[in-house]
């Protein structure tokens, strides 16, 4: 058989609110609070059993909760323009008070650590917040009326259930609501690389190992001189990998020759093979305690929306993380006492499918910082500000409101890096995501509130709103264009 059909069968409704998120990664917990502090009755769906995303379970991967300087022009806070605010700004205070790290100067980072106390500071918020907290739960399918979203299907200990909503937020990060209410889509390809390194796709896992005697292994780092038949074996077998491993080249060639270990892993998928690695692992500011991030090929192969791939991909590199944990543990100094601690309980991605939206953002727009009449926040994307330095001076873009607004669908709006932007890790950073995820919950709020869709809601309301926030717009000469003062 290709396909069975599901017998028709009434769905108990489990809640009734003004507002629904869907995925409480960075976008949607903001989106959630701005809902809530909104005054929408407002629910939170999410699949794990702690809230924060890529800053909570997924271990933060490597990044800190503020943008490092894109340039010396721009000091740190100013991804987001003039510096973070709104409830980003209460969240990071309320993380920092409880001795929470990577932030600037950023010197030591313990990022299991520091992502614990995210997902607390997050569940707290929502907490008093009033927003009913749907952790351990699938978001399955839109519940639809024709092309209008009235809520979403959950999978739950309890079976199939249903929230309805008068508005719907789609934070899942690869825009999964949007796709199965019919809405059209973007999807990553490879020349978006040249416009952001960590593009298409970028995708990563953290891990913990612990048990790692630090002071061996900087002793024998320090003695280690290398060999010529491992710098050659180096160059043939792993190419330009091979340069900087020190230590590790030998050890890795020794578990190659010895235990048939894999040093250049792929996994097919549409058979088409697709490069992964684990990479070297490194301390972490607690006594024997090292990170390692697991990382898959950036090509537009990899559909983060596909769950055959994500099967493969995650069965493959969670194999791979243990066994490169045993070559350490057998062959590197320092590690023989090693052994794997945790696994982040996802596969992160930095970009993948999202909505194509009344409008698409692109790098053009950030490069050029466009002004537009629905700006909800002045963005200042990485890569954008840096060339825009380099030509003179530093540019920030209006936000759109319309590129949360997924074509040809109402009673929906996409936050995060499901929004509509190009390339597909445009709208990734986690500051951006805080203010957006904020907006976009006032708006659904403000929608629900009057009645209206998305589409409907009047911007300058809106921007209103987001102005008695804290949010900024532009100066005093731009608000007036705005009809704002």
């Amino acid at each position: 058989m290709t396909c069975v059909t599901e017998p028709q069968k009434r769905i108990p409704v489990r809640s009734d609110v003004d507002v629904v998120v869907a995925g409480a990664g960075v976008a949607g917990v903001f989106a959630a609070l701005g809902a809530a502090r909104a005054g929408a009755r407002t629910a939170l769906v999410e699949r794990f059993g702690n809230v924060g995303g890529n800053i909570g379970p997924g271990m933060i991967v490597n990044g800190h909760m503020i943008s490092g300087r894109a340039c010396p022009e721009v000091r740190y806070e100013c991804t987001v323009y003039p510096q973070l605010y709104g409830l980003g700004r209460e969240f990071l205070d309320r993380y920092a008070e409880l001795g929470g790290g990577s932030l600037p100067p950023v010197k030591e980072t313990f990022y299991a650590w520091d992502a614990s106390i995210a997902s607390y500071v997050a569940q707290t918020m929502l907490e008093e917040s009033g927003v009913e907290l749907l952790v351990g739960t699938m978001v399955a399918d839109p519940v639809m009326d024709g092309h209008t979203v009235r809520g979403v299907y959950i999978e739950t200990k309890s079976g199939r259930e249903a929230v309805t909503a008068r508005v719907t937020v789609d934070a899942t990060g690869d825009a999964d609501l949007a796709r199965r209410a019919g809405a059209r889509v973007l999807h990553p390809r490879n020349e978006y690389h040249e416009l952001d390194g960590h593009a298409p796709t970028g995708m990563g896992i953290s891990y913990l190992v612990g048990g790692v005697d630090w002071p061996a292994f900087n002793q024998a780092k320090s003695n280690h001189r290398p060999a010529r038949k491992d710098l050659e074996w180096g160059a043939a077998v792993l190419g330009d990998r091979a340069a900087g491993m020190g230590l590790l080249l030998p050890a890795l060639r020794q578990a190659v020759e010895t235990d048939g270990y894999e040093p250049n892993p792929t996994v097919e998928l549409d058979g088409v093979p697709v490069e992964f690695d684990t990479g070297a692992l490194s301390p972490l500011p607690a006594p024997g305690i090292a990170q390692g991030s697991g990382k898959v090929g950036r090509v537009e192969t990899v559909d983060t929306g596909n769950g055959a791939h994500m099967a493969a991909l995650e069965t493959h590199l969670r194999r791979r993380i243990f066994e490169h944990v045993m070559m350490y543990r057998r062959y590197v100094p320092g590690f023989e006492q090693a052994c794997l601690l945790a696994v982040a309980p996802f596969l992160g991605s930095r970009g993948g499918p999202c909505i194509s939206g009344d409008y698409t953002l692109t790098m053009d727009d950030c490069r050029a910082g466009r002004r537009f009449d629905d700006v909800l926040y002045l963005y200042g994307e990485f890569r954008a500000l840096r060339y825009t330095a380099a030509q003179g001076r530093p540019l920030w873009v209006d936000m759109p409101y319309r590129a949360l607004l997924p074509k040809g669908l109402e009673g929906l709006l996409a936050v995060g890096r499901s929004a509509s932007g190009i390339p597909d890790t445009l709208l990734r950073n986690r500051m951006g995501c805080k203010v957006m995820g904020q907006a976009g919950g006032t708006a659904a709020a403000l929608a629900a509130a009057r009645d209206e869709t998305p589409r409907q809601l009047d911007v300058r309301a809106l921007q209103e709103r987001l102005l008695e926030d804290g949010f900024y717009l532009g100066d005093r000469f731009r608000l007036r264009e705005l009809g704002l003062v």
